[in-house]
């Protein structure tokens, strides 16, 4: 069991830390349609945000309406993510390093 749990923060770790870019519609304060795309990871930068949104909008362009980012440590990241999923395991992990986390908030132009 000690063994699966190791392998599977192992992982966890590695999709945090090479990330890829999606993103999410959401609703606006005006109701109008916009997209949270996220680009988080160490191996990222908001320059994949930028490619997604031109992807999502294609030729109408778009507007950022907000960007938002900070660098969290992997210890807290796992720590944060053990905490959401209650693992009821007795274990000892040991990370270093820091996760990126990256949103840009955009609405296509019309």
């Amino acid at each position: 069991m000690a063994r699966v749990s190791l392998t599977f923060i192992s992982l966890t770790s590695i999709a945090l830390l090479a990330g890829c870019v999606s993103f999410k519609e959401i609703y606006l304060a005006d109701g109008s349609k916009g997209y949270n795309v996220n680009c988080s990871g160490s191996g990222m930068n908001y320059s994949h945000c930028l490619e997604k949104a031109g992807e999502i909008c294609s030729t109408r362009g778009y507007q950022i309406l907000n960007q938002q980012g900070e660098v969290v440590s992997l210890t807290n990241a796992v720590r944060e993510f053990e905490a959401r999923t209650k693992i009821n395991t007795v274990s000892h992990t040991f990370q270093s390093g820091a996760v990126a986390t990256r949103n840009l908030f955009i609405k296509c132009k019309q």
